[in-house]
């Protein structure tokens, strides 16, 4: 479309496939742009550009359209890396481990399902939400605390609780109105911009991949996952409910009992 040298734009001369750049003696920048006319599909792949000569330093940049879904990406090794499934395996790994531990408030699949929405927040809201459930367990067989360290617990939970139900709706609606946290980083990338770089390359330059999909997958998975979050959350606040009230709600602190007082004394004449 375009043909730019040191700024000046000069006229596009085409050999069968090849553009012809005139050049002469010196350091030139060249700037040549073009338009693929194809459609943007599951994998999309940049398109083939060839020089005469070797070259390096090579930029290749991405810029995704806010209603996809990046999946994947592959390319030179200095570029963008999808780290979500790395995270997503370790969610579900800690979620194995949790339906483990002795006294697990929730079953394996639901601790699963669980971790697979709290990879949407940061890690420490995804862990105070791990720590209310257990805190709750925990409550439902302390019978004979101390009032002092029942008391703590039960403000603790009130606490967790609203904070907890703060984080749900928080991934509720980041899934329905936001966008993926996919965790891209590397050279400079993020959800909408993929950067690579290579030193050198041969007189092919690079073809990075990009595998996305439509936006709206993720929001058709979110939707379900927040079905069921509705479902098992009215279960999990009625069995929070009947943990919370058992033996009351406050205990107070026993005091000492009071020594009986003794015969008046006798004053003798």
């Amino acid at each position: 479309t375009t043909l730019t040298i040191d700024g000046e734009s000069i006229p596009v001369r085409l050999d069968e496939a090849n553009v012809v750049v005139p050049l002469r003696p010196g350091a030139q920048s060249v700037s040549i742009q073009f338009r693929n006319h194809e459609p943007l599909a599951f994998a999309t792949r940049v398109g083939a550009v060839s020089l005469p000569v070797e070259s390096a330093n090579v930029n290749t940049t991405v810029r995704v359209p806010g209603e996809r879904w990046v999946l994947w990406a592959s390319g030179p090794r200095r570029g963008p890396a999808v780290r979500f499934w790395a995270v997503l395996a370790a969610a579900l790994l800690a979620a194995l481990v949790l339906s483990l531990v002795p006294h697990s408030p929730l079953r394996l699949v639901e601790w699963m399902l669980l971790s697979v929405g709290l990879t949407q927040v940061p890690l420490p809201a995804a862990l105070i939400v791990v720590l209310w459930l257990f805190l709750l367990s925990v409550r439902g067989r302390a019978g004979h605390l101390h009032p002092a360290a029942f008391n703590l617990l039960q403000i603790a939970l009130i606490v967790l609780t609203v904070i907890s139900l703060g984080v749900f709706v928080a991934v509720v609606a980041e899934g329905l109105l936001g966008h993926p946290e996919m965790f891209i980083r590397g050279n400079g990338s993020s959800r909408t911009l993929l950067r690579w770089y290579a030193a050198r390359c041969g007189t092919a330059l690079p073809r990075p991949l990009c595998y996305s999909i439509s936006i709206w997958w993720y929001r058709l998975a979110m939707l379900l996952w927040a079905l069921w979050l509705a479902v098992a959350l009215l279960r999990w606040l009625r069995w929070a409910w009947t943990c919370f009230s058992d033996g009351g709600f406050f205990r107070k602190s026993a005091r000492p009992p009071r020594k009986a007082a003794g015969p008046p004394p006798i004053v003798s004449g």
